[in-house]
């Protein structure tokens, strides 16, 4: 028998279906409109130390009021406050909002959410990355339906969190549940065309990787060091005429290093239309943060 949340999952992909072009265009746009809007208050919050969401200083905790800032650690936050949080928030608005702040850091390669990272299986795997903390997300599919027991028998995922590289709270502390949007969201992703992301302000490697190739040659530029790298690129350039000079590779790394654009997108120019091959891989940066895996107990 469908839950509530697939037959409201049903019917908004049928309304969304029964839109005319026009009418998902607009919808998009206003929903666009809103997360701009959102975000530039998050911005202009979190340049002068702020909270965007309760107005207080990133230092400041209240007790009668959990917010998402305490997870920067910037105040006294304790392991178990995550409970006082989770219990105000749901997975998507703490992601979110983390993913907000590590991207105010370094844009994409903060956010190690690569499916093709993740554990076989899992319904949420990704690590993001802000200053010295790293903030773990995992779920089973056991977990999104509650497995079973007094502190889990709900829909729950489960957190981790590092300062410095040591464990702060660790994934197997706390089952912190998905609230009804979250419920919703999956059940959304599941119907075909639709999928609920954290859009263009809170995207990860997953989406930085799912960007045309030739879009990341031509428009990436080069980082001064490889901690700031997104991606990494590897270039093959196969003559299949007269063998290539030297001079044409050492005047690719001197405009490489007068513009700062990438040798791989030089090359891709420079030899375009010719009986040269430039073939060029493309893979994330060695310092983007590893996937944290989780290891499960055997349940009695």
């Amino acid at each position: 028998m469908a839950s509530d949340f697939e037959r409201a999952a049903k019917r908004a992909k049928a309304h969304f279906d029964s839109m005319s072009d026009e009418e998902r265009e607009q919808w998009q746009d206003r929903n666009d409109q809103e997360h701009r809007i959102q975000h530039i208050y998050f911005r202009q919050g979190y340049r002068q130390g702020k909270c965007y969401l309760c107005g207080k200083d990133f230092k400041t905790l209240s007790k009668d009021e959990p917010c998402l800032h305490w997870l920067l650690r910037q105040g006294k936050f304790k392991p178990k406050d995550i409970r006082l949080i989770a219990a105000k928030f749901g997975y998507h608005q703490i992601a979110a909002y983390l993913r907000w702040c590590a991207n105010e850091e370094r844009p994409l390669a903060n956010i190690n959410d690569l499916q093709e990272e993740a554990p076989e299986g899992k319904v949420l795997s990704s690590t993001i990355k802000w200053k010295n903390i790293e903030w773990s997300f995992d779920c089973s599919p056991n977990d999104q339906v509650g497995h079973g027991g007094d502190h889990s028998n709900f829909p729950h995922y489960h957190f981790q969190m590092r300062i410095d590289g040591r464990q702060f709270i660790n994934f197997n502390d706390y089952h912190l549940p998905f609230d009804d949007v979250d419920i919703f969201a999956f059940e959304l992703s599941k119907e075909p065309g639709m999928h609920m992301g954290f859009g263009a302000h809170g995207a990860g490697m997953q989406d930085a990787m799912s960007f045309d190739p030739q879009d990341i040659i031509d428009h990436t530029q080069v980082s001064e060091s490889e901690e700031e790298a997104a991606f990494h690129m590897s270039t093959l350039v196969l003559a299949h005429g007269e063998p290539m000079r030297g001079e044409d590779i050492t005047e690719a790394i001197e405009e490489s290093r007068r513009t700062g654009r990438s040798i791989a997108s030089i090359f891709h120019e420079r030899f375009s239309g010719t009986d040269v091959a430039v073939q060029t891989m493309i893979s994330p940066s060695d310092s983007v943060p590893a996937i944290t895996p989780r290891t499960e107990r055997n349940r009695r």
